[in-house]
């Protein structure tokens, strides 16, 4: 063997391992966070398309929702359902509000205190606290390849034996959530699916209110205001 083609047989050789290697090596979880963080500190907010399918394990009872997903910094989220019945969902914190504008039905309420409002999907306006808030870690499927995804898990830190947990779909190459799970202590669970993602400057008030029309019932009622002769 010539020592030219010795040469070039070893350039090959060299040429096959590094394309055996992948390009950088594997992320830890926390890396990740941090690179969804640095996307989400740049913006007041965001909105989207998104696809939610509920799943509840005991009655056996699957539903999926269609519509537009408002966020907005730091707690500020609404829904805009179109599918399969029109509705207005609005969270404010721990309030939240929804009205059917088909049958004129209203509800509101609080999330109890007992329970964290961030695994009602309020995290979503709290990207940058999400490593301060949960344990985040690689769920047994950490990857998936064919959706361009990288899978974390989410569990509370002050609450590490509860049973809820969050599996977020980050998007590996612009490193934004596209999919969010929320399993429950029973085993059902919420799947929301995020398409078309826009970062806008801002999202008007409007967005998170919604204008009850006169006489709408909600459930349970807003507190009356308290009348001149109740103040001191």
């Amino acid at each position: 063997m010539t020592r030219s083609l010795a040469a070039l047989l070893l350039v090959w050789v060299l040429i096959a391992a590094s394309g055996a290697r992948p390009e950088t090596e594997p992320q830890s979880p926390a890396e990740v966070i941090s690179r969804v963080k640095a996307v989400y500190e740049k913006h007041c907010c965001f909105r989207a398309r998104f696809d939610q399918v509920t799943v509840n394990v005991a009655m056996d009872m699957r539903d999926r929702f269609l519509g537009n997903m408002y966020v907005r910094k730091p707690h500020f989220i609404a829904l805009d359902v179109e599918s399969p019945e029109k509705q207005k969902v609005v969270m404010k914190a721990r309030s939240y509000m929804v009205y059917f504008p088909e049958d004129g039905n209203a509800v509101r309420g609080e999330v109890p205190p007992e329970l964290n409002v961030e695994l009602f999907f309020g995290f979503l306006a709290n990207v940058a606290g999400l490593d301060r808030l949960f344990v985040v870690s690689y769920p047994p499927k950490s990857h998936s390849p064919e959706e361009n995804l990288i899978l974390l898990e989410l569990t509370e830190k002050k609450n590490l034996s509860s049973a809820y947990r969050i599996v977020l779909g980050i998007d590996s190459t612009k490193y934004i959530i596209r999919r969010a799970i929320i399993h429950d202590a029973l085993g059902n669970y919420n799947r929301y699916d995020l398409s078309d993602i826009t970062f806008p400057d801002s999202i008007p008030d409007s967005v998170f209110r919604i204008d009850y029309p006169h006489g709408t019932p909600t459930d349970p009622p807003p507190a009356p205001a308290s009348s001149k002769s109740d103040r001191k």
